[in-house]
């Protein structure tokens, strides 16, 4: 089947398992890029990286000779501290995860309070934490039984690895302290809830009908971008579609590199 490819203005596409894994670009991802921005679509990236600043990975997309220097980055880390400001303003929170998720968050005029130090908080906001201590998880819970809500960055259990291995992510930490608080909704910044697109649309007023949201993960990149009003594309990487979600993607492909065979 031949889609045109003039239907889209708008491609937004998830970075580890669509565009490289780990340190490895996806074979076609340059061409896809390269052809994209010169037919002058938009062109986005949307990541539920919650470690790393925008800038940061930029760079690394940079030294895979992507071309990258002016595409979009939005990231779970940098998002996470305007989404609590525009719906809850100015917070004290305690913040479990990287250097960068706390910049974020002072960035958005929040007040970052050191875990353990006994102050009252309004949040405790969860990102990947790679020094993830069973001391942050008692603090934490400590904090949300004193009345603290719960923030995660993203609620994926894990991300791909370069060698297959499955890397522990944010859900994985919040299904912790899920465990031992029973606290059942946890609300987040990152894919499939709606933040991250009404950002990407609202930028460049678009029309959701316009968009194809491409990626590997079905319940986060897909399920948002369908839940988001727009089409989307999954890079199977060999895996067959979850029945449980109820639809199917627009397009499916086992890799990045078919993107293009698919377009007149």
């Amino acid at each position: 089947m031949k889609w045109n490819m003039e239907r889209y203005t708008t491609y937004i596409f998830d970075l580890d398992g669509c565009i490289y894994s780990g340190n490895r670009v996806y074979p076609g991802a340059r061409k896809v890029l390269t052809t994209l921005i010169e037919t002058g679509r938009h062109v986005f990236f949307l990541s539920n990286n919650s470690t790393e600043a925008s800038q940061t990975i930029r760079n690394k997309l940079i030294d895979m000779d992507l071309p990258v220097e002016n595409i979009p980055i939005l990231v779970a880390t940098e998002l996470i501290g305007p989404y609590l400001a525009e719906k809850y303003g100015a917070a004290r929170v305690y913040s479990i995860g990287s250097m960068e998720l706390e910049k974020s968050l002072r960035r958005s005029g929040h007040q970052v309070l050191p875990l353990g130090c006994g102050e009252q908080c309004d949040f405790v906001v969860v990102g990947r934490d790679t020094s993830f201590t069973y001391q942050k998880l008692y603090d934490c819970v400590r904090c949300l039984t004193n009345g603290a809500r719960l923030i995660a960055a993203n609620l994926d259990f894990y991300h791909p690895g370069e060698d297959g291995v499955r890397v522990p992510e944010t859900g994985s930490l919040i299904a912790a302290i899920q465990a031992v608080t029973g606290i059942n909704h946890v609300e987040s910044v990152g894919k499939p809830f709606s933040y991250p697109f009404i950002e990407i649309i609202q930028q460049k007023d678009l029309n959701p009908e316009n968009c194809l949201m491409v990626g590997d993960n079905p319940y986060t990149d897909v399920k948002g971008g369908y839940s988001a009003g727009m089409h989307t594309a999954w890079i199977s990487h060999g895996n067959s579609f979850p029945i449980e979600l109820g639809f199917q993607p627009n397009l499916t492909l086992s890799c990045i590199g078919e993107f293009l065979e698919v377009f007149d």
